[in-house]
């Protein structure tokens, strides 16, 4: 906490350094700027005996007068010289001028201009007060050398102080110019009672140092421009320990606060981790005496207690499955030898068997039978080999046999068409991809009593596509079926994992496939199914 005092305090300190360093930028850049407008004022009004000619007449005659004057002007020299155009031209192109005086020497009348009249006007009597950045400049006969008037321009404190006019207050500080002659022409004085005051322009007029009440309120920054005028800048230490104050306020009570919830919560994790303990210790007693039904119940304990709990769990679970593992190992064991007798008929007794009988068949000139055998025979073998995957040419070949079983059923009421085009034989697809879609057809779509049912498969290139289309004139669905076949594709949780039906064959397609796979149910009731596969860019996979 002490540290983050002593960094605030710092940190605040730098910062009020930097503003002090900014301000005396602007400062200087804004007298620098200033001092160029009041030259090029100065010399469009009183740069020449004929403009301080111009600015006489403009003061002493009537308006009527001045304004042959002026024509008489513009006749000899084609130039406008009206006192309000060339002061309207300085108020549009200076935005930081305020305020413009004209003053001679036997004129009982002023010139003034601000930014409400830009054009200005005659006044008499005393000149009032003017508040901002004041420039004055004598005006000086340029044969005589003698001073026979002055011009003062009025520059806005935004001019000279920016966006940094607003913090000044906030931040207690405080800046002062003074002309050549010690004379303020600039003061804020936000912070500076007026006998302070006084005493900081009384040191500055007498070229005395600052009084040391000043010195020992503010950080002072103390310089001269390069226009021989001088400023002096203020930053009181007092708001600087406001500051200091209320942040370390804040700091002790958001550490406090801190360090209250801390406590609070500290002292609730710790009262909840031994409430979670007991409930631990006392279920391993529980083990210990023989219960091995008890477990811990985990959704009341966490983190780490968490992991400990189901580990406890694991372990008097497995304890208690080796137990029972240990009462049963003797009739397991009687199972298992009673399976592994009745599992001596294996598959290659079958194939040999079938083999057999289709051989015996061709000797007894018995070819469809032999026939059917051998399809049977291979369909056998191919549902019970552990591939995964095979090619489209041989999917189709064991579909072929799985039709021609059903013509044997079913003598001249089937028909089957399969087509492939040559580059597509070797594509790899998942093994039952295309058989459980035939298969649908005979358990769902065939009608029995007609002799015309047919069925085909075409496989082929559209563009840079494959398609796979199945397509039956079997009963058909309607449109609701359809969708809700549709859309239960793509629900997979439904389908058993064991299921090699349309759902099944979806999901291996796109595992294979990813998102270039696409499957599509269309149907007519009476009338069809027709089934496409879709693969996108399908050439890369060939």
């Amino acid at each position: 906490m002490a540290a983050l005092c002593v960094y605030t305090a710092d940190s605040n300190y730098r910062k009020m350094k930097s503003d002090l360093d900014g301000l005396e930028n602007r400062i200087m850049n804004s007298v620098e700027d200033n001092n160029d407008t009041m030259s090029f004022i100065y010399m469009e009004l009183a740069g020449s005996n004929a403009a301080i000619a111009n600015v006489q007449q403009y003061l002493n005659l009537s308006a009527a007068d001045y304004f042959e004057y002026t024509q008489d002007s513009w006749q000899a020299y084609q130039r406008d010289t009206r006192i309000s155009e060339t002061i309207n031209g300085f108020f549009n192109a200076f935005n930081d001028l305020d305020q413009l005086y004209v003053t001679l020497d036997g004129s009982k009348n002023y010139l003034m201009a601000d930014s409400y009249n830009h054009n200005g006007r005659k006044l008499q009597g005393k000149i009032p007060a003017k508040s901002g950045f004041v420039i004055t400049r004598p005006i000086v006969d340029q044969y005589g050398s003698n001073m026979v008037g002055e011009i003062s321009a009025v520059f806005s404190r935004a001019a000279v102080l920016g966006m940094l006019e607003n913090s000044m207050v906030e931040d207690g500080m405080e800046a002062y110019i003074f002309d050549n002659a010690n004379n303020p022409i600039f003061t804020t004085h936000n912070q500076l009672y007026n006998t302070a005051y006084q005493n900081l322009v009384y040191a500055i007029e007498n070229k005395q140092p600052l009084p040391k009440k000043i010195t020992d309120k503010y950080y002072v920054l103390q310089k001269k421009t390069s226009r021989d005028l001088s400023y002096v800048l203020l930053a009181s230490k007092q708001v600087l320990w406001q500051k200091n104050l209320r942040t370390f306020a804040i700091a002790i009570l958001v550490g406090s606060g801190l360090a209250a919830i801390l406590l609070i919560t500290l002292n609730r994790t710790f009262k909840r981790y031994f409430q979670q303990i007991e409930t631990i210790v006392g279920i391993t007693h529980s083990v210990a005496e023989g219960n091995l039904q008890e477990r811990i119940d985990v959704s009341k304990v966490q983190d780490e207690l968490y992991d400990l709990s189901e580990a406890i769990n694991f372990m008097v679970a497995s304890l208690d499955q080796y137990i029972k593992d240990n009462y049963e190992l003797e009739i397991k064991q009687r199972d298992a030898h009673m399976q592994a007798l009745q599992s001596q008929i294996n598959p290659h007794f079958l194939y040999n068997t079938l083999e057999y009988i289709r051989m015996y068949a061709l000797s007894k000139q018995q070819k469809e039978l032999a026939d059917v055998v051998y399809a049977f025979s291979a369909l056998l073998r191919n549902n019970t080999t552990q591939e995964k995957t095979t090619t489209l040419k041989k999917e189709l070949s064991f579909c072929e046999k799985y039709v021609y079983l059903y013509q044997m059923r079913y003598p001249d009421r089937v028909a089957y068409n399969f087509v492939i085009a040559p580059e597509l034989e070797n594509l790899i697809i998942p093994k039952f991809t295309i058989q459980p879609l035939i298969e649908n057809y005979f358990v769902h779509g065939i009608d029995y009593t007609r002799n015309d049912n047919a069925i085909s498969v075409k496989a082929n290139f559209i563009a840079e596509d494959i398609v796979i289309r199945v397509t039956d004139n079997g009963k058909g669905m309607t449109p609701e079926r359809v969708r809700e076949v549709q859309n239960k594709l793509k629900r997979l949780e439904n389908a058993a994992q064991n299921s090699i039906g349309l759902h099944n064959v979806y999901a291996r397609l796109q595992n294979t496939f990813g998102l270039d796979f696409s499957m599509v149910v269309t149907s007519q009731w009476g009338k069809g199914t027709t089934l496409t596969i879709k693969i996108k860019g399908g050439r890369n996979f060939v």
